[in-house]
């Protein structure tokens, strides 16, 4: 009975397979038909193997940018501007394809509706009181501007920021019921450092294209695209890139869509590469981790992201301080650290050059002076309880009608969703940090307790960020919820071992 099932879910596979790719062929063409053939196996196989759906959607994350911009072309240019093709949208959404099955399988297979879920009953009645308070702002500011307003399509913005908002969250229970052993756990962290290795040596060979000439770059561009980060200079990988040497100007993109998401990105790795070399057993893999390390670092400078060359290397110092054991050498480290980097900062031009960019865009345009503006111009009648209206200031939503380009992430969150989803989504945060920090408190075992460390402050620094928006976008949007998920198990995982050991 168990082989009819399967082969009777084969042959419905193959034919839907078949049915939608020569669908797809015919309204869309080539790209279409392989995007289509492919979606249909990934989603039945992401629903039955829920894990691996998962997993696979965390290694597409990285990628989907090159994938959508760089192989797939999704956009052509023509005169000053970009034009984008059908194909746009679907290519978006494809890592959808692995996340939403999966999650489906895991709710299902894991039946986490019997179970108490986490126990932690707080968390889950604020995470419910941040959907209903969602959900009020929808179904009261979105669905009425809707039918009073012809050109945009407000219901579908909401949509879309209903996704931003709340698409991600579930993760915190995919990472809890999908790692049920340490060996998982280290299955992942040594994934996870492949991905993170292969998009830093691609955004290296970006930047030596680039250098070389055989990527133009914003040279040759007309204003204002060689002066801001673009399409139309696309590079090898990723999307929108700005590199204009003449005006000491550049911005990669890395393997995502934008710079500043590859900026977040090196952010995040930054924790998980130091984290992963705390906890990994084996010489090589640790080897691996400290070179990712300096990788990170690489393209970290070579990038041109203020924030990332801000916090990176600000993030692994402060975990090599709060990681170290032996306190007498610790100032002896610290020594020869601040020593080499004096070395480095006053030796070495290139890296002047790069210290010498950061400190003029500063000094152009301060950061709190930014955030401050950003304050006053919400404080002029924009503050409402319900907020303004869900994907409003949502870049996904652009095409659906006009969006306000809210740059920090507490004022774009009070524009959208108002006062109430606010304070309901900062009692999440905080009571996740809270949880977390304990749940990284309770560790004995020192390999897991680094790791625990330095996912935590990774979650904290998320938690309460003021500045650019990375926990509406990917990839942090992603990992955020992930990690919680994988810091609230770390205990759980630790017991299971000592009971398993002394059984």
């Amino acid at each position: 009975m168990q082989q009819e099932k399967q082969t009777i879910l084969v042959i419905s596979v193959l034919f839907t397979t078949v049915f939608i790719g020569s669908l797809c062929l015919l309204i869309g063409g080539t790209n279409l038909a392989v995007l289509g053939t492919l979606l249909v196996p990934c989603t039945v196989l992401s629903y039955l193997f829920p894990r691996w759906g998962l997993l696979a959607f965390l290694i597409y994350l990285p990628l989907g940018g090159t994938i959508t911009y760089a192989i797939a072309g999704v956009f052509q240019t023509f005169g000053r501007g970009i034009r984008y093709t059908g194909l746009y949208s679907l290519f978006h959404l494809a890592k959808d394809a692995f996340y939403l099955p999966a999650l489906v399988g895991i709710a299902i297979n894991y039946r986490i509706w019997q179970k108490r879920p986490l126990k932690f009953k707080i968390l889950l009645i604020l995470i419910a009181v941040f959907v209903i308070s969602c959900l009020f702002t929808f179904f009261l500011v979105n669905l009425p501007e809707d039918f009073s307003n012809t050109q945009d399509k407000v219901t579908l913005m909401g949509v879309v920021g209903l996704k931003v908002w709340l698409g991600y969250i579930p993760l915190i229970f995919c990472a809890y019921y999908c790692f049920n052993s340490q060996k998982t756990l280290l299955l992942f962290n040594r994934i996870l450092l492949i991905l993170i290795f292969i998009a830093c040596i691609l955004c290296l060979i970006q930047y030596l294209l680039l250098v070389n000439g055989i990527c133009p770059g914003s040279v040759d561009l007309p204003a204002p695209s060689n002066t801001s980060a673009s399409l139309r200079a696309q590079c090898f990988v990723g999307g929108s890139l700005l590199f204009n040497p003449g005006r000491n100007l550049i911005r990669l993109p890395g393997t995502f869509v934008a710079p500043w998401q590859w900026a977040w990105f090196l952010i995040t790795s930054s924790f998980i590469t130091y984290g992963v070399s705390l906890s990994e057993p084996s010489r090589l893999w640790k080897g691996v981790s400290f070179t990712t390390m300096i990788l990170v670092l690489v393209a970290t400078l070579i990038s041109g992201q203020r924030a990332a060359l801000l916090l990176v290397p600000f993030i692994y110092l402060t975990l090599f301080i709060l990681t170290q054991k032996k306190n007498k050498n610790l100032f002896i480290k610290l020594g020869i650290i601040f020593i080499l980097a004096t070395v480095i900062a006053t030796q070495i031009s290139w890296f002047n050059e790069i210290i010498i960019n950061f400190t003029q865009r500063w000094q152009y345009s301060p950061p709190q002076e930014f955030m401050l503006d950003q304050i006053q111009w919400l404080t002029k009648n924009r503050i409402s309880l319900l907020g303004n209206g869900l994907g409003t200031t949502a870049s996904a939503a652009r095409r659906l009608g006009s969006i306000r380009l809210v740059e920090t992430f507490p004022v774009q969150m009070i524009y959208e969703i108002g006062i109430l989803g606010y304070i309901a989504f900062l009692s999440v945060v905080t009571t996740l940090t809270i949880i977390t920090f304990k749940a990284y408190r309770s560790l004995k075992n020192p390999a897991l307790r680094g790791l625990g460390l330095c996912l935590w402050i990774f979650i904290l620094l998320i938690s309460y960020n003021p500045y650019y928006y990375p926990l509406a976008v990917d990839p942090v949007a992603v990992y955020y919820w992930f990690i919680a998920g994988i810091l609230l198990k770390l205990p759980v995982l630790e017991r299971e071992d000592i009971s398993l050991t002394t059984n």
